[in-house]
């Protein structure tokens, strides 16, 4: 437990820097687009591309199809979870508390918490879990899933949307994977690209701090009563369910680690961004996003403690 904890406390002093430097306007607006960009579009696929490529016999013994079901199903579960507490009465941000609960933050803390939890050997297997799961993730939260959440009338869904770079970084690493031509990638090539993703872990961190500062708290009483719903539902609620089917499917593995660490996550720090690309109140959003990773530093730990207490799983 106590490791569990120091693991999310260090992650939050980078965090915490992050936060210093926007706020002291030291990281400006337009730095933060650029270490955006370069998160999303360039450090993630190359960590994840070198990672993989690697890895590839694990990737090869690893279900991908197992996955996808995953990120589906949590999307769902969650996605549920959000229509049912926002179902009775005027329910004024329903559509983004639906948001809130449906889509967690699924590379950067899981990644950073597998960098300071587990030995070398076990957190590049449990990277290799991450960036699998990240193609259904990706897939959902950057177009169907929003697209589906936030769809006006007349609104049309666009198949370019599916592609943003981590998706291809792994559609591409899969291909070379599966068809074996993986092995003449050379090593020259791996080790710059895999020191390009490496500082994904670090910045990361440091861009969801920025984006957590940019957090705007006016109206937060009429809001409060529904951010406190959505952080209820994210990070109690919806661990609870997947903590028992866990422990009746006797699920006790590093899959299971995985899983349940997924399910406890807060909501996505890139949320606001989609929220406000659909037009939507990102203001609300924002706060949501917030107050989940503030108390995902006591809950992150406990749920991981508890699985592994009752699973007597180690590693």
């Amino acid at each position: 437990m106590w490791t569990i904890s120091f693991a999310v406390i260090k992650l939050s002093l980078i965090t915490l820097l992050g936060f210093f430097l926007y706020k002291r306007r030291i990281i400006t607006e337009d730095i933060l687009k650029f270490l955006t960009f370069f998160v999303i579009s360039i450090s993630i696929p190359a960590l994840i591309f070198s990672h993989l490529i690697e890895n590839s016999r694990a990737v090869l013994n690893a279900p991908l199809n197992i996955f996808i079901i995953l990120s589906v199903g949590i999307f769902f579960a969650g996605y549920s979870l959000g229509f049912i507490f926002s179902f009775r009465g005027n329910f004024e941000f329903k559509r983004e508390f639906i948001s809130l609960t449906s889509f967690q933050n699924a590379g950067y803390l899981p990644m950073n918490i597998a960098f300071f939890l587990f030995p070398a050997a076990i957190r590049d297997r449990f990277l290799v879990y991450i960036f699998l799961y990240l193609i259904g993730f990706n897939v959902i939260m950057w177009s169907i899933g929003s697209f589906f959440i936030f769809k006006k009338k007349g609104d049309k869904f666009q198949f370019k949307s599916l592609m943003t770079p981590p998706v291809v970084s792994t559609v591409v690493s899969l291909l070379l994977i599966y068809t074996g031509i993986s092995k003449f990638v050379p090593l020259m090539l791996i080790e710059p690209v895999r020191m390009v993703g490496d500082v994904s872990f670090v910045f990361s961190m440091i861009v969801l701090g920025c984006w957590l500062s940019k957090v705007k708290f006016e109206g937060v009483s009429k809001s409060l009563r529904f951010v406190a719903q959505a952080s209820i539902v994210k990070l109690i609620i919806l661990p609870t369910l997947f903590l028992i089917g866990l422990l009746y499917f006797k699920e006790v593995s590093l899959l299971g680690v995985f899983i349940i660490l997924q399910a406890a996550m807060p909501s996505a720090a890139s949320l606001p961004i989609v929220v406000n690309f659909r037009e939507a109140n990102s203001g609300f959003v924002s706060q949501g996003v917030f107050v989940t990773h503030l108390f995902s530093i006591v809950t992150i730990p406990i749920w991981l403690g508890i699985y592994l207490k009752l699973s007597n799983f180690s590693f």
